[in-house]
């Protein structure tokens, strides 16, 4: 993601408020364009449907839009990061126009193998098919924005990233509008389909366009399935992590049904959905600075080891790095803190906006902590892969999914007031243990990049009276 965020600092260096401003919005849909679509929409048709849509109507409607972005990052995540880290070595290797067939191929298999188990528990809806095949399409579109979204950061293209999130929320728009007047939640649900239909496509017409086609499918990837294993487990248990408190509560005596594949737990999931705004700042943030301005120094580093610079040199640049991340995450973590704190004071106008009800403002409270903390361990994991340590990265994630799992649990029964401390001490613990992790792997950096290097045997020298034999 590097070279994107080299673009935008770009535009960040500008002499005018404008370029800042593109930037920064740029950063933002490429950062969460589809968490801030859903939300932008889901706010929309609450607004809209005023008169034409009960209060459950909504409710089954957020549901199932959480439900099918459930699915897919919980599914998508066994393969992300393996194709991530294959996309991030053939880029190296200048092997780029092969990207449009290995996408497909990797859309395909996943849609292969996840595909008919979510079709099954999704037409186990008590809906017309209308909405299941939707909600079906809903699981597929997601899949294929959050693949496309790796390649795409290769192309350094963020125009047209941005284009597709803008035109996919406009046909969202339009058609929520039209349809859920004339068909009520069906045509709700079938417009925010069409708009993310929208984006699939536009970002799948940018990679065409910016790889080319030359081949049906490629399918080299799957290798580093055994190349990579940890990555592949690191994926999912993060991914499985985030939704393990909302599969608890759904399957608690907290949760309701809405149909026979629905439940869902009002006092909890629309607080924790919205708390997730108060991190967006943070990951732009991250995306713009600390990426960027850390790999500059993380590159030296390396690129010292292939020019064999001398230790002294090495130990000073690995200080950079230190220094580097210690001056951007202490930023980071003192701006994303007011930007929190702002949120917790300003929480009665935010129930007020988005139709919370004051039961569910202390878990909106726990909520924007427990955001506060899992944004620091997405970005612990993600520094700690840029150094290769994929073990770490899954002890943190697999410390993140288990405590989360079991706190989670323990804090059900307590009541009201315990809702999403579970969550939030799990995301503590799992920043921690990657600050532990990371802080050990930074100083010991040049043990860990030299003793895991594979070096040749040695070749004996014979002299000439051996080499005649």
């Amino acid at each position: 993601m590097a070279g994107i965020g080299f673009k935008l600092q770009k535009l960040l260096s500008g002499d005018d408020y404008s370029s800042t401003l593109k930037a920064y919005g740029f950063s933002t849909v490429i950062t969460a364009g589809p968490f801030l679509m859903t939300v932008f929409l889901v706010l929309f048709v609450q607004y809209i449907s005023v008169g034409n849509l009960t209060d459950r109507g909504m409710a089954y409607l957020q549901s199932l839009i959480t439900y099918c972005y459930a699915f897919s990052l919980v599914t998508v995540g066994v393969s992300y990061l393996v194709v991530t880290r294959y996309v991030a070595d053939e880029y190296y290797r200048g092997h780029v126009t092969s990207f449009s067939a290995t996408f497909f191929s990797v859309f395909t298999l996943n849609m292969l193998f996840w595909g008919p188990w979510v079709f099954w528990y999704f037409a186990g809806l008590g809906v017309g098919w209308g909405m299941r095949l939707n909600a079906f399409l809903l699981y597929a579109f997601a899949v294929g924005i959050w693949l496309a979204m790796i390649f795409l950061s290769c192309a350094h293209n963020f125009k047209a990233i941005t284009r597709a999130f803008l035109w996919g929320t406009g046909a969202s728009m339009v058609a929520s509008f039209l349809w859920g007047r004339l068909q009520g939640l069906p045509g709700y649900f079938g417009g925010f389909v069409l708009g993310q239909g929208v984006v699939f496509l536009g970002l799948s017409l940018s990679m065409l366009r910016e790889f080319g086609y030359w081949e049906a499918q490629d399918h080299s990837w799957v290798r580093y399935f055994r190349l990579h294993p940890r990555l592949a487990a690191t994926g999912f248990f993060f991914n499985l992590g985030i939704w393990a408190d909302k599969f608890l509560f759904w399957a608690s005596p907290q949760g309701e049904w809405l149909d026979p594949r629905l439940r869902y737990c009002w006092v909890y999931d629309s607080p924790m959905f919205f708390s997730y705004l108060s991190i967006l700042p943070s990951m732009v943030y991250f995306f713009l600075q600390v990426e960027t301005d850390f790999f500059f120094k993380y590159h030296d580093y390396y690129k010292g080891i292939q020019d064999q610079k001398s230790m002294a040199v090495l130990e000073r640049r690995r200080q950079d790095i230190v220094r580097s991340l210690n001056y951007s995450l202490g930023r980071l973590v003192v701006f994303q803190g007011i930007i929190s704190v702002f949120v917790v004071l300003v929480i009665p106008w935010i129930t007020r906006w988005t139709g919370l009800q004051p039961l569910q403002m202390s878990v909106l409270r726990v909520g924007v902590y427990s955001s506060y903390m899992q944004a620091a361990c997405l970005i612990l994991i993600n520094i700690i892969l840029y150094f290769d340590h994929q073990q770490e990265a899954l002890l943190v994630a697999g410390t993140f999914c288990l405590a989360n799992a079991v706190l989670t649990h323990a804090t059900l029964d307590m009541g009201l007031f315990s809702f999403g401390y579970g969550y939030g001490v799990a995301c503590m613990l799992a920043t921690g243990v990657g600050i532990y992790f990371l802080n050990e792997r930074l100083r010991l950096l040049h043990y860990w990049t030299f003793s895991r290097q594979g070096f040749p045997e040695p070749v004996a020298v014979l002299d000439e009276q051996e080499a005649e034999l």
